[in-house]
């Protein structure tokens, strides 16, 4: 059904689509407005698929000629926000943040984007509300299937081509239902990947094969109604907790589906085609790359956006997206720019060049830290520091303290947690002249017999075998005294609240350890299993004649992203206010005291447990202390270097004072 000549009311569409997702990342209601890009998607399929057809009947299509087409259309506006992303983003960003935009303007390049965001946690998680390329995702997948689509309508036309139409049904309902399996197995995937996105295209193409509509009825009217009522609804009834895409998806796809099979004659498409959406619906392209940079670079400037923020960055979002129209997008594709097919391409690859060219030597360069002055390095080192020194991915020992010939005094045993304590462990154990070894390894708990509820038997396996050749490591090497630090309140409570932003409820599950095979296990269970091998742990070093010593877990802030905002602050005069006290002493309790009194109540002869959260309030206040000339939390629970000297390491000088120490014979 596709016509040929100009529909305004797609143009509209295009319009109530872009104004949903804008308004969503601006925060100013729609909170499902990012549905808006699965509309978008459905035009393009339809569009794209219209054009194939017409060249293909009238045989003269050009597989060289459509990739021309499409580089005049995606890639000038594309180039030149990139462009001007890494340059405002070398002015506020911090090295590794910076390197990181680099990355994803590498993934933009080489068109998978979409592929390279699947590694973070998620499009909702508030880790990714930083990343100013985020949006390119969508770009990724049009341009993922304007490379396969082609091929196969080619294929398909010259052996069957009344069988189009079968054939992208049948496709389609095949990457329906793998979107709808992995919204429920891994909501990355189906949200960023073309395999969970292209049934939203092919219903586009699929309304491309249908007979061009002749007549009116008050059938269409009702069509468009609905349609449009299936496009705005999930705006306002979805969120950022909606699971989607899968069937979440079928009502923004159905409903777009609906208002371009209807047309521009219903009074819905009359509607659509009024002249303010139309006009925004041209600009819709640029506006959708611009708006996002504005937002996230708004975010490192300053802690909340306002109102008066928000409307600043709609109207600049809006300003510069039709300069861009009207200087960038409209000089290459009226072809007054890149006429011929060779310059487009040509064009398409160099500049892709160019740009990966220079992405890459921002990656390199670890996002050139020496554009900031010292001062601001010293800050940046509190964000991107993790104990790195002190880690091994695979729980090998490191030295730790005083190091001589001499036998080993103590062992730091632990996780990410353990890494942050190192400098303070490190630096009291220098003091009091005790040597020691370091066992830390990011994200597995430093407890023999345990392993993730949600691993495979064969990680699980790899996960327990790695910690008996620990502790047979350190029984050999005799120490006093076995310091365990771990992120104990995750293991028995789940993720904080902090954390769970943007994220499924599912995940808060996926920090659970249990020592045997559990069919659905609770925290209950998880947190008498880590009692039961905690135990049983002690038990063995006992034999030994070596101390277990459990180290309470830090009090964990309310504020997730500590260290990155006190750098905004420092940075930017002050615009950025960061609330020095954050979690109150009774919110810390809520959260953790349970698991506080869980290990307590594993004390032995053998066993202590040591508690320095106490030194983390204050008498007059009661509130946690998240910085001072220095940021003290790196994010929601890790400590930085500056905040484990300051806390923890007076607790540790105190407790290994009475470890004796042996001179060498």
């Amino acid at each position: 059904m596709m016509a040929n000549h100009y529909r305004s009311e797609i143009d509209g569409l295009r319009a109530v689509s872009v104004i949903g997702v804008v308004l969503f990342h601006l925060g100013l209601g729609f909170p499902g407005g990012f549905v808006g890009v699965d509309v978008f998607f459905v035009i393009s399929g339809y569009l794209i698929t219209g054009i194939l057809l017409r060249q293909l009947g009238e045989d003269r299509f050009s597989l060289m000629d459509f990739w021309a087409r499409r580089v005049r259309r995606i890639v000038p506006a594309a180039i030149v926000m990139v462009v001007g992303t890494l340059l405002i983003g070398g002015l506020l960003q911090t090295p590794d943040r910076y390197a990181s935009l680099a990355r994803s303007a590498m993934a933009h390049v080489l068109m998978a984007s979409n592929c390279y965001f699947t590694r973070d946690q998620g499009y909702f998680a508030e880790k990714s509300d930083y990343e100013p390329l985020l949006h390119t995702w969508s770009l990724s997948v049009e341009e993922q299937f304007y490379l396969i689509f082609p091929l196969i309508v080619c294929f398909v036309w010259k052996r069957a081509p009344q069988r189009l139409a079968i054939v992208f049904t049948s496709v389609a309902l095949i990457s329906f239902s793998w979107s709808w399996l992995e919204v429920a197995s891994d909501p990355k995937w189906a949200f960023f990947l073309l395999p969970a996105r292209g049934w939203e295209l092919l219903a586009g193409a699929f309304l491309a094969t249908l007979p061009q509509k002749t007549t009116r009825s008050f059938c269409d009217e009702a069509w468009a109604v609905l349609g449009l009522a299936l496009v705005l609804a999930p705006m306002f009834l979805f969120d950022r907790q909606t699971a989607f895409p899968g069937p979440a998806a079928l009502p923004p796809v159905l409903g777009a589906a609906l208002l371009i099979w209807t047309g521009g004659g219903t009074k819905i498409g009359k509607l659509l085609g009024w002249r303010a959406l139309v006009k925004i619906g041209l600009i819709s392209y640029s506006l959708y790359l611009w708006h996002w940079p504005f937002v996230v670079f708004a975010r490192e400037i300053v802690l909340e956006l306002t109102v008066t923020w928000k409307i600043s960055l709609l109207a600049a979002s809006l300003l510069v997206s039709y300069l861009s129209w009207r200087w960038v997008e409209m000089p290459f594709r009226s072809g007054l720019l890149l006429a011929s097919r060779r310059r487009a391409l040509i064009f398409g690859l160099t500049s892709a060049g160019a740009l990966f060219t220079i992405a890459f030597s921002i990656k390199s360069s670890g996002g050139f830290p020496s554009r900031l002055p010292a001062e601001l390095r010293l800050i940046i080192s509190d964000i991107t520091w993790n104990g790195a020194e002190y880690t091994s991915a695979k729980s090998e020992s490191v030295p730790i303290g005083f190091q001589d010939d001499g036998p080993v005094d103590f062992i730091l045993w632990g996780d990410s947690h353990g890494a942050s304590a190192a400098p303070a462990v490190n630096a009291a154990a220098l003091d009091l002249k005790l040597k020691g070894n370091a066992y830390l390894n990011n994200g597995t708990p430093p407890v023999t017999g345990l392993w993730f509820a949600d691993m495979s038997e064969a990680s699980a396996t790899e996960m327990v075998a790695l910690n008996e050749r620990v502790i047979a490591e350190i029984i050999d090497s005799k120490p006093k005294a076995v310091f365990l630090v771990g992120r104990w309140v995750a293991r028995c409570e789940g993720y904080n609240e902090a954390e769970m932003i943007g994220e499924p409820e599912s995940v808060r599950f996926t920090t659970m350890l249990i020592d045997s095979m559990i069919p659905e296990p609770t925290f209950k269970e998880a947190s008498s299993a880590l009692a039961r091998q905690i135990k049983a742990m002690g038990a063995r070093l006992a034999v030994h004649g070596i101390e277990l010593v459990i180290f309470q877990q830090v009090p964990e802030s309310n504020e997730s992203r500590t260290a990155s905002r006190f750098y905004s602050m420092k940075r930017f005069s002050g615009k950025s206010k960061v609330p020095q006290f954050t979690t109150t002493k009774d919110e810390f309790l809520k959260r953790q005291e349970r698991t506080m009194n869980l290990l307590e109540r594993q004390t032995t002869e053998n066993i202590r447990v040591i508690d320095a959260t106490s030194q983390f309030f204050f008498r007059d206040r009661d509130q946690l202390k998240v910085y001072a000339e220095r940021s003290y939390y790196r994010d929601e629970d890790h400590l930085t270097r500056a905040g484990a000297m300051h806390y923890l390491e007076p607790a540790f000088k105190k407790f290994m004072g009475s470890i004796p120490r042996e001179e060498q014979q």
